[in-house]
């Protein structure tokens, strides 16, 4: 029997309240242009760049990237047994393509401890592909699920996060069968949406994930709507409202929809609707098309950004009034 202090720590926590209180996590994937993932030994501090195994030459390094725009997005590995390498630092690099895409392209190095500082400064050049070719890991076709375990940026990640993760990575990516690889990371955004998962290289967000969901997140193999109501949004499209009609259009079209290439935009806004595009097509060019969808605001919820006594803040819900599937145009 749990006391009641345990109950009332219970019920500050910010994914409790959240979901409790009905807040739709859809819209809330952060985009990115440019990710950096790295191994980084533990204990992780609230920020991990300020870790103690966290070389400040390295937290310099990735400054300079972000600043420089290579970069806007930053999340620490947790070293593996299976994956990791004594004396070695992974570091993986996503990028957006230009125009549509499917997915992010990757680069992945395993480079010794004392080089990592160069191969990030080097993001920012065009010489890394020779300087560091030996380092290079060719593994494209490699999946890679990252949970957020960081139990120091908000209790709900690592109280929530772990056990999802433990089950994805004992369960379905014990060897490499599956060209799946499970990783415990540092914060991914959003932890009132514990338990956070990216999906890498699509750069999909999935939040409040259970237990009963994980095979059909793994194999796809039944509807996707079954999963709506655990999807974030998608990293490849830059506002909430993008976001959210993708859902819908995610929904509708299933599985197949993951391997389109896409493109959005917001044809305009303001502060209570929006109306959108997305067109799609798939890589051989055969099936093409758009959906164009308005969304409205939809009321709010009181939700809590952090786990702890804070006042609940107000979070404005929308929801798709209109989608409908209109012919691709094709611009020049």
């Amino acid at each position: 029997m749990s006391s009641t202090s345990e109950v009332r720590r219970e019920s500050r926590l910010s994914c409790v309240v959240s979901e409790a209180n009905g807040e739709d996590p859809a819209g809330s994937g952060t985009p990115f242009t440019g990710y950096l993932l790295a191994e980084v030994t533990p204990p992780w501090k609230r920020d991990i760049v300020e870790s103690t195994r966290f070389l400040e030459a390295l937290r310099e390094a990735v400054e300079r990237v972000r600043n420089a725009g290579i970069i806007d997005k930053f999340t620490g590995l947790l070293p593996d047994p299976e994956y990791s390498r004594e004396e070695h630092i992974r570091v993986i690099y996503f990028r957006r393509p230009p125009n549509l895409f499917a997915a992010y392209e990757k680069e992945e190095y395993v480079v010794p401890e004392d080089e990592a500082v160069s191969l990030v400064e080097a993001l920012s050049g065009p010489y890394r592909s020779s300087r560091f070719a030996r380092y290079k890991e060719d593994l494209p076709h490699v999946r890679d699920m990252l949970v957020c375990t960081h139990g120091s940026r908000d209790v709900c990640c690592g109280k929530f996060g772990y056990p999802i993760y433990e089950e994805l990575r004992r369960g379905y990516a014990t060897g490499s069968a599956r060209g799946l690889r499970v990783w415990r990371t540092s914060h991914l955004g959003g932890h009132r949406f514990a338990p956070n998962l990216m999906d890498l290289p699509e750069g999909r967000y999935w939040g409040r994930l259970k237990s009963e969901v994980l095979e059909n997140l793994v194999l796809r193999d039944e509807t996707v709507s079954a999963l709506r109501r655990f999807y974030r949004g998608w990293a490849g499209l830059r506002s909430k409202f993008e976001q959210i009609a993708e859902r819908e259009a995610f929904v509708r079209e299933g599985w197949e929809w993951t391997g389109y290439l896409k493109a959005g935009e917001v044809l305009e806004e303001d502060e209570d609707h929006a109306e959108v595009r997305i067109e799609y097509q798939s890589s051989d060019g055969d099936v093409s098309g758009a959906y164009e969808a308005t969304v409205e605001a939809a009321g709010s919820v009181m939700t809590l950004s952090n786990s702890g006594t804070e006042p609940l803040q107000e979070a404005r819900q929308y929801r798709v009034s209109r989608l409908e599937k209109v012919p691709f145009q094709n611009k020049p």
